[in-house]
């Protein structure tokens, strides 16, 4: 016979659910924030970055992804973080063609892009020993977004982070909007002011941001921490 689940198992079960809850709850408040905030700019295209790595950008781009994709809406989800790609790891998918391809004319849209579901599609970011930067900053690159922004009715770019590599400023030009996502008890005030300012040097104002990393535990509740989840094909 089974050992019966013990008092202690089911408390943590139940915390462990009301922590999922909890994260997926803010997924779609964040979701409808931002589709207020596209609505109101009449805008198609946004990007998501942070002031340094390890923030919770790519994880946070994703989601919001999928979150939009639940509503029946077309969501293209591009990994614009050329020097550190993640978005393809996260769905578990090939990783052989992807954006800098398009931009170099080495594959179409049609062979780049993965069907992730019915609503969500998503164009992953493979290395290629080129200067990125200087792709990111061509009129093949605008031609290519001003293409999706036709096919989709929201296009979520995954840039690299702020501080250390200036891709995340060259895509921020080229997008309707801009957020900016920081770790809880980690992105220093420094770290995000010094973000803020380089996009501000470039006219470029931050059109929200993300808190990530925030604490959802019950009080008390202090024996494990948790990165997101995953339930099926949509990560938390």
């Amino acid at each position: 016979m089974a050992n019966k689940p013990t008092n202690e198992k089911l408390v943590m079960a139940n915390i462990r659910q009301r922590i999922t809850f909890a994260i997926v709850e803010s997924y779609k408040n964040t979701r409808t924030n931002i589709i207020n905030l596209m609505a109101k700019k009449n805008a198609k295209i946004l990007a998501i970055s942070s002031p340094n790595a390890s923030e919770g950008k790519s994880t946070t781009s994703l989601n919001v992804a999928i979150t939009i994709s639940q509503l029946e809406k077309r969501v293209l989800v591009i990994d614009c973080d050329v020097h550190k790609p993640t978005i393809h790891k996260k769905l578990k998918i090939e990783n052989n063609v992807g954006i800098l391809d398009v931009i170099l004319e080495k594959a179409t849209l049609e062979e780049a892009i993965h069907k992730h579901n019915d609503y969500l599609d998503v164009l992953t970011c493979n290395t290629i020993p080129v200067k990125s930067t200087e792709l990111l900053n061509t009129t093949k690159f605008d031609e290519v977004l001003k293409q999706l922004s036709e096919e989709y009715d929201y296009i979520i770019i995954d840039t690299p982070p702020i501080n250390p590599v200036s891709d995340a400023l060259v895509i921020a030009q080229k997008v309707d909007a801009f957020v900016l996502v920081i770790r809880a008890a980690s992105t220093t005030h420094d770290a995000y002011k010094k973000a803020v300012k380089a996009l501000g040097v470039l006219g470029i104002s931050v059109d929200g941001v993300i808190i990530n990393g925030a604490d959802p535990r019950p009080k008390g509740y202090y024996k494990s921490k948790y990165s997101y989840y995953k339930s099926g094909k949509t990560y938390y």
